[in-house]
């Protein structure tokens, strides 16, 4: 899931000539990243580590990269 995200973001920056901010994904694509990342415990370092906010929804069949504007810094507080 990571290498996954990680393309999305990449041909995202590469159409649009910028860098996406969230990626959308449900709960289950979300579980399997954080199994990528045994050693990375808090959400903030997830975030960190892929350069991107997150948003969970159960609507999202496949992940996808977007720019969106946020009143927070963060989407999902784990």
């Amino acid at each position: 899931m990571l290498s996954y995200v990680i393309s999305l973001v990449n041909h995202y920056e590469e159409q649009f000539g910028a860098r996406p901010n969230v990626v959308y994904m449900s709960q289950a694509h979300y579980e399997f990243l954080r199994e990528e990342m045994p050693g990375v415990r808090a959400h903030d370092d997830v975030v960190s580590m892929i350069g991107i906010d997150i948003s969970l929804s159960t609507e999202v069949l496949c992940p996808h990269v977007a720019t969106a504007e946020f009143m927070e810094q963060r989407i999902l507080v784990s």
